[in-house]
């Protein structure tokens, strides 16, 4: 008799985007001996995303190109309306007791796709939800031209009963959507499965390696990058790096260096002691893949209070994350015996982490609770 197939669709993102979650959730699933006795594992994918992974964890899958738009050139319907046609491919041709697993796709798509499933009644379909589900959570009123909007759109059309399952990657997440939405999500269809924190190929850096601080990824207008601007004139002592986008820029003293690949990436990360996150907005049902980063070499986060960080924060402890209501509470933490305190234990920490919700052994759990069952 053929294995069932667990079938890993990402039919919405290109490259890079999203990479850290795929790898984790493959390398979780590629690692589970129960999983791959049941199951055949497909990635199901574009061809940038197939080549940006490690081949060491692609040559254990089978691997399917995808067409795919690239999310930085898209148009919202036409966008929506291909990742659609691609998913009900898949959900098309599922056999009983095959598994189609969609990590990423646009609320229009997500919209359109409940009314098919409805009709087509397959099981051991989920979807994952990501930062598109922010929308619900702004307070701002939505237009037909916004995720949100498509977000509450489908949220109103979903029944109860659905046998749609839906992902998401942290508790707070799924508390607070279960709470908002009690008539329409239950804890029998909203599961959780972290995305796990890889650590990076290259050893971080020892404890106590200089005094710099890194604001991370990209300068988005949720970062409120000026006041990191600010915190490196405040204190011109630590060392403030902008640290993405490929490069490296110090705001001490004005230099920047080109970032040549990821390793690089994580070896600068590596170099601060802490990392500082002054989001003004956003995070409040999603994680900052950034933060995610930061934690993986063992940086101590500092960050203005939301959802997230808060969550993170009860989570992890005091050793990890620090939250501040002010962003002049947040760069008083940059205070020179506060920093070096900081620093400290990073070894113990990246030890916990492994352990954590986030390790790879936990995500891996999540998944054969699913498909396996409690006792796997």
């Amino acid at each position: 008799m053929p294995k069932r197939r667990f079938y890993f669709l990402e039919p919405s993102k290109v490259g890079i985007q999203h990479i850290t979650m795929i790898e984790g959730y493959l390398t979780a699933l590629a690692s589970s001996t129960s999983i791959g006795r049941d199951f055949d594992l497909e990635l199901c994918a574009s061809a940038s995303t197939l080549a940006a992974l490690p081949e060491a964890l692609t040559s254990k899958i089978r691997c399917t190109r995808v067409p795919v738009m690239n999310p930085e050139k898209r148009r919202l319907i036409r966008k929506s309306l291909l990742e659609l046609l691609v998913v009900l491919r898949w959900l098309v041709k599922l056999r009983p007791g095959d598994v189609l697993f969609v990590s990423c796709i646009l609320p229009p798509a997500f919209w359109l796709l409940a009314y098919a499933h409805r009709l087509l009644r397959r099981t051991g379909v989920h979807v994952v939800l990501h930062d598109e589900i922010e929308g619900l959570f702004g307070g701002a009123p939505l237009s037909f031209r916004s995720i949100g909007y498509w977000c509450a759109t489908w949220l109103r059309s979903r029944r109860a009963d659905s046998r749609l399952s839906l992902v998401v990657i942290d508790d707070f997440i799924r508390d607070r959507l279960l709470e908002q939405y009690p008539a329409k999500l239950t804890r029998a269809n909203v599961s959780v499965v972290h995305q796990a924190v890889l650590p990076p190929a290259a050893a971080p850096a020892a404890d106590g390696q200089g005094k710099a601080v890194c604001l991370v990824g990209f300068r988005t207008r949720l970062k409120w990058f000026d006041a990191i601007v600010q915190m490196a004139s405040d204190h011109p002592s630590v060392t403030v790096l902008a640290i993405g986008g490929g490069k490296v820029e110090n705001l001490s003293d004005g230099t920047v260096e080109p970032l040549s690949d990821k390793p690089a990436y994580f070896e600068a990360l590596s170099s601060c002691s802490a990392a500082v996150f002054p989001y003004v907005s956003g995070y409040a049902a999603t994680l900052s893949g950034a933060a995610l980063d930061a934690l993986s070499v063992g940086l101590h986060i500092l960050a203005l209070d939301r959802p997230f960080f808060r969550s993170l924060a009860s989570y992890l402890g005091p050793e990890w994350v620090t939250v501040r209501s002010t962003i002049d509470e947040l760069s008083a933490e940059l205070d020179d015996c506060r920093l070096s305190r900081k620093a400290q234990n990073r070894a113990a920490r990246l030890r916990s982490l492994a352990d954590s919700k986030y390790g790879i052994a936990a995500v891996r759990r999540s998944f054969e609770r699913q498909l396996v069952g409690p006792t796997a």
